[in-house]
């Protein structure tokens, strides 16, 4: 605003001299600002002045508006999901109890054909001829090992490489999601609505001349937090900060200042961009206010509506975030952060997981193996 302000009274040759300007975004900031104009200690107010009532009143005049956008709930973006927790989740429950099914039924059908179907006829390998050795010969199909012995029959044969080819797509399909998860295991699920917000245990983000504004409206949701999920955020890039890092903090804010917020503070990687509702509860729009009377209203509109509609505004907008978001990446250049990661031990935890499960497993089955064969003699 303070450009389009500048820009003006260039157009209309009028010296300017601006005042200390109030950094601080509170109700009582706002009030000590808009008070200036009635004794006339100041002309004009530019900067965050939303149109409202409580904010334009009999004694001022507002320019038309120079910028309109949502006022949005602004939440934590999903956090990525641990690479454990994710090679759980390859396959969904029902697969995972097909594939146990299959195996069980192929160990049993095994078994059958070896032991019972042309038993007089034909005398199938003996490592058919055991529950035990079934399982053992369709585990280690499953998992891609050669057996000790391929099955004599014809119908095991053929129901032997059925099972072969389903236990070969089944790897293939494991492998290739395994080991994107293994470098990107992606991110959790994120709020879409206010109730799954208001579920959670993210606390609520409130600033008190955002809330007074909304008093006049007819909005009331935020309301339903109670005392112990509130945190006060004076500052809102504080309170933006701590939402992108700690994730315990949602807030109301404006989509305008939260993406230059998020440009300026340069998150790269896993944050790209802010998260929010999808639901666009308030529309907003920033005026300047004058003095009741003041002859430069009129004219100070014309030009504002000139330049609002050659896109001078929007110009100027995108060239801001432009900058600020090469600032950040210089920032983030020399703390030496990169889009590159190094592949280490901590990627091949779920690897490492499943070949020591499955040590664990065979040494326990050896200590079985073995007392039963000791006690049963």
């Amino acid at each position: 605003m303070v450009e389009y302000f500048r820009h003006s009274m260039k157009k209309i040759t009028i010296t300017v001299v601006f005042l200390e300007p109030s950094l601080d975004i509170s109700f009582e900031a706002g009030m000590a600002e808009a008070t200036k104009l009635t004794p006339g200690i100041s002309d004009v107010l530019v900067g965050i002045v939303p149109l409202l009532p409580i904010v334009v009143t009999g004694m001022t005049e507002p320019s038309i508006p120079y910028v309109s956008c949502a006022i949005r709930w602004f939440v934590p973006c999903p956090k990525p999901i641990s690479r454990v927790d994710r090679f759980l989740t390859v396959f969904d429950a029902s697969v995972w109890l097909t594939m146990i099914i299959v195996f069980v039924l192929t160990s049993t059908l095994f078994w059958f054909s070896a032991n019972y179907p042309d038993r007089t006829v034909q005398i199938d390998s003996k490592n058919l001829q055991t529950i035990s050795k079934c399982m053992y010969n369709a585990w280690s199909i499953f998992i891609g090992v050669s057996v000790p012995e391929m099955p004599r029959s014809w119908k095991l044969r053929i129901f032997f490489i059925i099972y072969v080819c389903y236990c070969f797509a089944m790897s293939t399909v494991f492998q290739a999601f395994f080991v994107s998860f293994l470098v990107e295991p992606g991110y959790g699920g994120k709020f879409e609505t206010f109730q799954d917000l208001f579920d959670s245990s993210v606390n609520y983000g409130f600033n008190a001349i955002v809330e007074f504004g909304m008093a006049t409206m007819e909005f009331s949701d935020h309301l339903q937090f109670p005392l112990t999920r509130r945190v006060d955020c004076v500052d809102m890039k504080t309170c933006l900060m701590r939402m992108m890092s700690d994730g315990d903090v949602a807030t109301i804010s404006s989509s305008t200042f939260a993406k230059y917020i998020f440009s300026e503070l340069g998150y790269q990687g896993e944050i790209k961009s802010p998260c929010y509702l999808d639901e666009n509860f308030i529309y907003g729009s920033a005026v300047a206010l004058f003095t009741k009377g003041n002859p430069l209203v009129k004219q100070f509109n014309t030009i504002l509506r000139r330049l609002l509609e050659a896109g001078i505004g929007e110009r100027y907008w995108k060239q801001l975030n432009y900058h600020a978001r090469l600032r950040s990446r210089t920032k983030s250049e020399e703390d030496g952060s990169s889009m590159y990661f190094v592949f280490t031990l901590t990627h091949m935890v779920p690897a490492f997981s499943v070949l020591g499960f499955g040590y664990s497993c065979s040494t326990i089955m050896f200590i079985v193996e073995f007392l039963y064969r000791r006690f049963s003699k």
